[in-house]
């Protein structure tokens, strides 16, 4: 299987510009609040349910799955169904994964068939959020309606085992070895007690004392059971006191972080990349790379899912760096500025089923804000390789939309339905060019239908956020 470049995250906001010379252009919010009732459907991420009950004379239409060779015209695991686990579900449900359970071999598929039958036909099975009718990625997780009709038709069956001399060759990652040579990580182990979930972030010492470019990243994992997923962001040297503070007011390892590296010290974080289990090697676009200046620290933003023990982790970081890269690159986060304090407010009036808000900017606002002087690429076309959204826990669906003279020109991504627990940013099959004169469009749905209180901007977790990631490539010289 080709290597999986799909980046899951949680991401974090840009700051009010408070009207300095590197403000980013905006058009106002165009916010709507439609009361409905087409409210997205509930999704999951344990794939947990009911077994099916046994066939039966008088009810031919359920099935155990008892069977263990079949009918040899018929679907068995090992010709037909053991390559489409190995390469969309085994890469989380495999022993000591954060998966709650395993499915690398026939008993262990078999006994879980009835488990995992019923989110692959509600499509929540394996998790992939990006649309089909957007845009084609890199490396697409999501079952082909081939594949998830055959697994369904192999459940109803009976998942028979078949001949173990079918069975397909191990999944082969075609990736070359990558050789990272940065390895930095959590100075101590730390145990997560949070339930359900733990936010905690680390602050780690770049180790280069010269410019460099991070070329691939990756995380080795201390617990995998129990990391859900983990985000790198850059603190360059001028932005350093404010997170060194919240370090040093928490007596435990690290700090509490929940959407971004640190609350009010946030806005200015430069982001490094991110890991979500499944997810392999994560070598970056081909001649590009991140900047990284001598004396910056990495915020490591980790979030534990605990599993009701007591369990210590201590991950660590791995980047491949080079001294210059043809196509500088930058991982952009941005949103609305004046939803950030309240002008305009971000409203989620409660009660409501379908409320949007929408933002545009040109991408060179955004590089010039957040890099400043340093900024490069700005007036000139960009390459974009990946794109991702970010909501809270009331998101339904968002998309980002390339605009060319006030007509949609390209759609970069399109999440229909949103889970809070299954984001990222996800690599294009083909880059896509957005030229000087185009704007990005972000669009946010929410349902507060369910809430007894209007919602706002804010980091919290019963706060909403609406942000748009894009990695971009300046051009060649």
């Amino acid at each position: 299987m080709s290597r999986a470049r799909s980046f899951v995250f949680t991401l974090a906001a840009l700051a009010a510009c408070n009207g300095s010379s590197g403000t980013p252009s905006t058009e106002g919010d165009a916010s709507t609040t439609t009361a409905g009732t087409d409210a997205p459907a509930t999704t999951t991420n344990d794939a947990s349910t009911d077994p099916a009950p046994a066939t039966t004379a008088d009810d031919p239409t359920t099935t155990s799955p008892t069977a263990t060779t079949g009918d040899p015209s018929g679907l068995t695991y090992y010709r037909d169904i053991k390559a489409i686990l190995d390469a969309k579900c085994a890469t989380c449900h495999r022993p000591g994964d954060i998966a709650p359970f395993s499915l690398t071999n026939y008993d262990e598929a078999s006994m879980f068939a009835p488990i995992f039958a019923p989110s692959v036909e509600d499509r929540t099975m394996p998790p992939w959020p990006p649309g089909a009718d957007c845009n084609n990625f890199a490396s697409d997780r999501a079952l082909t309606e081939d594949e998830r009709a055959r697994v369904l038709e192999w459940v109803a069956a009976g998942a028979p085992e078949g001949d173990p001399d079918d069975a397909p060759p191990p999944p082969d990652d075609n990736a070359p070895p990558i050789a990272y040579d940065v390895q930095i990580g959590i100075p101590e182990p730390f145990t997560p007690t949070q339930l359900p979930d733990d936010y905690r972030c680390f602050l780690l010492d770049w180790p280069k004392d010269q410019p460099t470019y991070a070329t691939a990243f990756t995380i080795e994992p201390g617990a995998r059971e129990v990391v859900h997923h983990v985000i790198a962001f850059i603190i360059p040297p001028d932005e350093l006191a404010d997170f060194e503070a919240l370090d040093a007011a928490d007596p435990g390892p690290g700090y509490p972080c929940y959407g971004g590296p640190g609350g009010e010290a946030s806005p200015r974080a430069q982001w490094l990349g991110a890991w979500v289990p499944g997810a392999s090697s994560g070598a970056l676009p081909e001649d590009t790379g991140i900047l990284v200046k001598p004396g910056s620290k990495i915020a490591m933003q980790m979030h534990y899912h605990p599993n009701g023990a007591s369990v210590a982790d201590q991950s660590t970081i791995m980047v491949r760096t080079a001294e210059s890269v043809a196509r500088p690159a930058y991982l952009l986060p941005f949103a609305h500025p004046g939803w950030m304090v309240d002008a305009p407010a971000m409203t989620i009036p409660a009660g409501e089923a379908d409320v949007m808000h929408s933002f545009t900017i040109d991408l060179g606002s955004v590089i010039s804000y957040l890099y400043k002087d340093e900024a490069v690429g700005v007036g000139e076309p960009l390459l974009a390789h990946m794109a991702g959204v970010h909501m809270h826990t009331r998101g339904a669906r968002a998309n980002l939309v390339v605009e060319s003279g006030g007509a949609p020109e390209a759609c970069l991504i399109d999440v229909p339905r949103w889970d809070f627990n299954w984001q990222g940013i996800y690599e294009f099959a083909e880059p896509i060019t957005i030229e000087p004169s185009d704007v990005v469009r972000l669009e946010c749905h929410f349902d507060n239908s369910a809430g007894d209180a209007s919602l706002k901007w804010g980091e919290g977790t019963e706060d909403e956020m609406c942000l748009g990631m894009i990695y971009v490539s300046t051009p060649a010289p």
